[in-house]
């Protein structure tokens, strides 16, 4: 990753803090969520099927697996799943894919816990029904205006709703990314001589 995200000590996996714990709650909201939608399963299943068929790689063939990881550069997204939040970081917080934001949650995804993990891969597949819903195609295949509409309407519903907190978390997570990393305080009036306290600290 390059110098441009400066977040040096990853967080405990289930500490209360860090842009991930928007999605860890108890095992008892886990299983609700569960009935989010197909597209969720899709993801869901579709992650956890990359994350071991790359285990099984990697003992197999040792020489083969850090080859396909060179190559991906994923530790636990599969490749739609990555695209899919590339797409909507950049469209919630302009700039996200410059400061390699979708990067450093891949690899923050990678050590979290199996719930937390199985939460944010829902909440990516509830973009992804919303868009087949509305569209009849995957939301990185959507044009801006249909992803801005899309994104508009999604934010605008009842706290409630399953497809409003996936968007909260996902936005969550990138957002506090974003302005952790040097692109993100520079845009918050950081000039690299001054440390300023996160907002947090101003409640």
């Amino acid at each position: 990753m390059s110098d441009d995200l400066r977040i040096e000590h990853l967080p405990a996996p289930e500490s209360a803090v860090g842009p991930l714990r928007h999605f860890r709650v108890g095992r008892r909201a886990v299983l609700q969520s569960l009935a989010t939608g197909v597209g969720a399963a899709v993801f869901a299943s579709r992650a956890s099927a990359a994350h071991v068929h790359q285990a099984a790689a990697t003992a197999a063939n040792p020489a083969v697996s850090a080859a396909t990881n060179k190559e991906s550069a994923l530790l636990f997204l599969d490749r739609h799943a990555f695209d899919t939040l590339a797409l909507l970081s950049e469209q919630i917080v302009p700039g996200s894919r410059a400061a390699e934001v979708p990067e450093f949650l891949d690899r923050l995804l990678a050590v979290e816990s199996t719930e937390t993990q199985k939460r944010f891969t829902q909440a990516l597949g509830s973009f992804e029904r919303a868009a087949r819903e509305a569209h009849g195609m995957p939301w990185k295949a959507l044009t801006e205006t249909q992803a801005t509409a899309l994104l508009t309407k999604i934010s605008t519903q009842p706290d409630s709703d399953p497809t409003r907190q996936a968007f909260d978390g996902i936005k969550g997570a990138v957002a506090e990314t974003y302005f952790a990393s040097e692109a993100g305080l520079k845009e918050l009036g950081w000039n690299g001589g001054v440390a300023f306290a996160p907002p947090s600290a101003c409640t």
